[in-house]
């Protein structure tokens, strides 16, 4: 099984891929996102936060 590294590493690459061949704006959010809930799983990520 791939580390967090690995896989932040990879997301990353695909990340600045698709930026490089004019991907849209959604790509880039999903993309982004799947980054930062590896990164950080315990913040609030891509919705509203309840208080």
């Amino acid at each position: 099984m791939a580390t967090d590294e690995e896989l932040l590493t990879a997301i990353g690459d695909r990340l600045l891929h698709q930026i490089e061949q004019g991907a849209t704006s959604d790509t880039v959010l999903k993309l982004a996102e799947a980054w930062a809930w590896i990164r950080e799983p315990g913040q609030a990520h891509g919705g509203a936060t309840v208080a």
